[in-house]
């Protein structure tokens, strides 16, 4: 899950890039829902965890691509964002983030951490992305503050672990290609998970 932030500022530069959107609204309207619902695990197609739960398992199986592409065609520009807002979140958890990182932290600390790496990167996301979330920002700003209070996060000092240099190769290596494209991708591996 990264921030509402991140997911914002890919989105941007996604209209920046691309001209395969239409309806603007719509779009960032779907790259921001799974993050506005009230039941994310659902809104995020997560894979419910069988056995042993650690902080790799978890974030492996946040996100469900090929259950979201079963239950949608992504043929609006609502489904394209909400799209490319699962795609952000399963590529950040399995490739962000080393492996010894999350092989030798607890869950609760790894969210502690996020939280506050968000917190350090909201002037570089401000200083270098467009983060307006109009005409979504009420409903942004009450995720943001929920989803501190449920990480336990309460603005305490915590280890940074996204640097904003790789946070910006993270970003411009999705943005490398188009919707279509990582679509095009995922079937053509018959439902493989996408490994930009």
């Amino acid at each position: 899950m990264p921030s509402l932030d991140i997911h914002i500022a890919i989105a941007r530069k996604y209209l920046q890039m691309y001209s395969d959107v239409k309806d603007v609204t719509s779009f960032i309207k779907g790259t921001l829902a799974p993050d506005l619902a009230v039941n994310r695990s659902a809104s995020h197609y997560a894979i419910t965890i069988q056995g042993p739960v650690t902080t790799l398992k978890i974030l492996n199986n946040k996100v469900d691509l090929k259950a979201y592409l079963q239950d949608k065609s992504v043929a609006n520009d609502y489904e394209k964002g909400y799209f490319l807002h699962l795609l952000t979140d399963y590529l950040f958890f399995t490739t962000f983030f080393s492996q010894d990182l999350l092989q030798n932290m607890a869950y609760p600390d790894f969210k502690k951490n996020l939280y506050y790496s968000y917190n350090l990167l909201q002037n570089h996301l401000q200083t270098n992305y467009d983060i307006d979330y109009h005409p979504f920002a009420k409903e942004a700003e009450e995720r943001i503050i929920t989803s501190q209070v449920n990480a336990n996060y309460y603005g305490e000092k915590r280890k940074n672990i996204i640097p904003p240099a790789k946070l910006d190769e993270f970003i411009n290596h999705i943005l490398q290609n188009d919707v279509t494209y990582y679509l095009d991708k995922y079937k053509n591996r018959e439902g493989e998970i996408i490994n930009a």
